[in-house]
């Protein structure tokens, strides 16, 4: 005869045994989750959402510089709040002994402010202006095109309607956005970046069509793991050869480098670093813990997302119409580097004669 009274103890721990191991289950779900669907390598479809819209500002003051009548024929002597304006034009220009600007600044024509003057409030430039030397302008929004000289600073944000160019020297605090693009000569430093194309003066990679895969001879990593269809983890590190075509993504415990003219149809995350050699194409993204340094005619078309820093020489990263972001604390740029999209150096950006 079964006793009753001994199966409800055993079935209370059974219970409360099942309860402990649901619960100690639950960290790896996400783990069980990417083993059956893998989603690890899956190119990155984002541009700097992390750091909102980075026309933000420039849009708002837009706004306001409309409502207060800065965009119109005549400029008013005053804002609203009482705020003096200050026009600058080749009839009557701010002269060299006012260094120091505290008024809303409006640059009328191209008439180029003194060397060294310091714009304490917000400026606005109503045609194309071609800045001198040493100027530092709070922030400053362009009609037109915008030309900063050597040795200028921007200390909040800069925003063209049409082109940007920054010449050596220059200091861009904040955001620098264009809706055309952005030129940026060597020793510019930056924090963000944005535009239809950003590209560092000097031996600009030519845009040539891509081969196709089956030109390249088919290559599989070496003990590998599949994932997944096409999708493929690496313990340590992976070297892809030159002239090969992997096609599909890889993740590996090590480093990754692809070789002189290779193929990467997918992504690839690596949790050291990666180097991308000379006329290498990367369909997908590159993430990796350690350094991304995209070599000289090669190619990526995704996101290129680094933890430490990433270098780019004369290399094309996204596609016109395409735009991707570079994203990591350190970000070096050479002469020939072009980014169709945006930029975002958490600690340091820079844009450099050679890589040191």
């Amino acid at each position: 005869m079964i006793d009753l009274n001994a199966i409800a103890p055993l079935g209370a721990f059974a219970l409360l045994l099942g309860a402990l191991l649901v619960w100690l289950s639950v960290p790896l779900i996400p783990a069980m989750m990417e083993l059956i669907r893998p989603r690890d390598a899956t190119p990155l479809n984002a541009v700097g959402n992390d750091a909102g819209r980075l026309t933000y500002f420039a849009d708002s003051f837009t706004q306001f510089a409309t409502q207060e009548g800065l965009l119109g024929m005549t400029v008013p002597a005053r804002l609203s709040d009482g705020t003096r304006v200050r026009a600058h034009a080749h009839h009557s220009p701010i002269t060299s002994s006012d260094q120091s600007v505290t008024d809303v600044v409006v640059l009328m024509d191209s008439e180029p402010l003194p060397d060294n003057t310091v714009l304490e409030r917000e400026c606005v430039a109503r045609r194309s202006t071609r800045g001198s030397a040493g100027v530092t302008y709070r922030a400053l929004l362009g009609q037109e095109d915008v030309l900063l000289g050597r040795d200028s600073a921007i200390l909040r944000w800069v925003h063209a309607r049409g082109r940007l160019v920054a010449e050596a020297g220059t200091r861009l605090i904040g955001r620098a956005t264009a809706d055309e693009s952005i030129t940026l000569a060597t020793n510019v430093s930056f924090d963000r970046l944005e535009s239809g194309v950003v590209q560092v003066s000097g031996n600009v990679p030519p845009e040539r069509p891509a081969m196709a895969t089956d030109t390249h001879h088919a290559f599989v990593p070496e003990r590998a793991v599949s994932m997944g269809p096409n999708y493929w983890r690496v313990t340590g590190d992976l070297t892809i050869p030159a002239g090969a075509a992997l096609t599909g993504s890889v993740i590996a415990t090590g480093s990754i480098v692809v070789r002189e003219g290779a193929r990467v149809t997918g992504s690839m995350k690596a949790h050291r670093a990666i180097r991308i050699e000379s006329g290498a194409v990367i369909r997908g993204s590159c993430t990796a813990r350690g350094r991304i340094d995209v070599g000289a005619g090669s190619r990526v078309s995704g996101p290129v997302i680094s933890e430490t820093d990433v270098y780019v020489r004369s290399a094309i990263v996204g596609a016109p119409g395409k735009l991707t972001t570079v994203t990591a604390p350190i970000i070096r740029l050479m002469p020939g580097a072009t980014v169709y999209g945006a930029i975002m150096a958490a600690e340091s950006g820079l844009t450099m004669a050679s890589a040191q």
